[in-house]
């Protein structure tokens, strides 16, 4: 059986009430938050500096930077010519019921030469990993989905890097469909996993690819569900005797998301002042020199915003800067707001149903090419039966 539908009617209609009710409360929350961020603006940026560090490490917020926080900055004049990069990635995870232990990483890149006149050049690597230090971890445990991530999120930069490095010279901005930072790293053990540090030195090392090719980087993230900023400004809000972790936790935002104001603020094509992200992972960044730094967006003239992730080379050169603001918009002239290099990346690298099905059939052949009977566990077998919406009497 699927969804039993008549049973969630009644919740669908407490569903809409809720959102409607929601929507009604930020409506009225959201003058007196960019209300908030005029006022935070003003205050001496010691004095934010100070509330900061009083904050604790746990404190996830936005640190300012010397833009004036409620700055907005119209798009720069796009360059005549531009190379846009878009790198995307998917995966097949390890399944211990399938025929075979192995995960596979799909990665599709794209450049496209606005300006050139040139057809777009594209990119596909698929990997498969089989190798028993692949599929086990340093506990000898099977290989979880977000260690599949991390080594995908890896390989989308090196795809990135390599072709930034192809055309070194020549002005490019690459753009990442996702966080510059590896949030995958915080799901499996943070600093303190020998595997973890692995691919962190890989990944800034690609960072540092990118920087020595003088590419604009960026990470561009859509329908951004951040708070950070709105954690900013309740923290500038609170008297200094009251910074504690209870009263920091009590946002009088709730249900807010930083989108909620820069929607309001910026006009179609600008960007908000530049903050600096104040996750965890990245002191690991600033200790390499690749401290990220995020700014919004707006993209187009329907509210698209955008949260876009620039490492620090490319936060304080403002013709870097520049490029990703202007490259971003020109990108998405076509496709409402969202980067056409990046739809295009995503189409190369998803796996669509009838392809993993030929790969399936694929790997049935070659193991029983080598004498290997290829065997799925009863439980497998038993979802395939029950996924076909068969009935089985007992």
């Amino acid at each position: 059986m699927g969804i039993h539908l008549p049973s969630l009617l009644p919740q669908m209609q407490e569903l809409g009430q809720a959102l409607y009710e929601r929507s009604l409360q930020a409506s009225e929350m959201i003058p007196k938050a960019v209300k908030a961020l005029h006022f935070t603006a003003e205050l001496d940026r010691s004095d934010l500096q100070s509330r900061i560090k009083k904050a604790g490490n746990r404190w996830t917020g936005a640190i300012p930077t010397e833009e004036a926080l409620d700055q907005t900055f119209p798009p720069p004049k796009a360059p005549q010519s531009l190379h846009v990069i878009g790198a995307d990635g998917s995966q097949i995870y390890p399944d211990r019921h399938a025929s075979a232990f192995y995960y596979l990483i799909n990665i599709g890149s794209i450049v496209v030469s606005h300006g050139s006149g040139e057809a777009p050049t594209i990119q596909q690597e698929s990997r498969l990993f089989f190798e028993l230090e692949d599929l086990y971890d340093e506990a000898d445990h099977p290989v979880q989905s977000a260690y599949v991530n991390l080594r995908r999120d890896v390989a989308e930069m090196k795809a990135l890097a390599e072709q930034a490095e192809s055309l070194a010279g020549e002005q490019t901005l690459a753009i990442l469909d996702n966080s510059l930072l590896l949030w995958m790293a915080l799901q499996t053990g943070g600093s303190t996993s020998r595997e973890m540090d692995r691919y962190l030195q890989q990944y800034l090392k690609l960072l540092e690819r990118l920087h020595s090719s003088e590419t604009s980087l960026a990470g561009f993230i859509d329908r951004p569900r951040s708070v950070s900023v709105l954690a900013l400004i309740h923290l500038a809000g609170l008297p200094d005797d009251q910074i504690t972790q209870d009263n920091i936790r009590l946002t009088p935002f709730r249900g807010l998301t930083d989108r909620s104001i820069f929607t309001k603020l910026l006009p179609p094509g600008h960007r908000s002042a530049r903050f600096i992200s104040a996750s965890p992972l990245n002191r690991d960044f600033r200790t390499a020199g690749h401290e990220i730094h995020f700014f919004y967006l707006k993209t187009d003239g329907a509210d698209t915003i955008a949260r876009v992730e620039v490492p620090t080379w490319v936060a304080q050169d403002p013709e870097l800067l520049n490029r990703v603001h202007a490259g971003i918009l020109q990108d998405c002239r076509t496709t409402g707001g969202f980067p056409y290099t990046l739809v295009r990346a995503h189409e190369l690298a998803v796996i669509p149903p009838q392809e993993r099905v030929a790969f399936e059939e694929m790997l049935q052949r070659t193991l029983l090419g080598h004498g290997l009977r290829p065997t799925q566990s009863q439980k497998a077998l038993t979802k395939q039966l029950t996924g076909q919406r068969k009935h089985h009497k007992l």
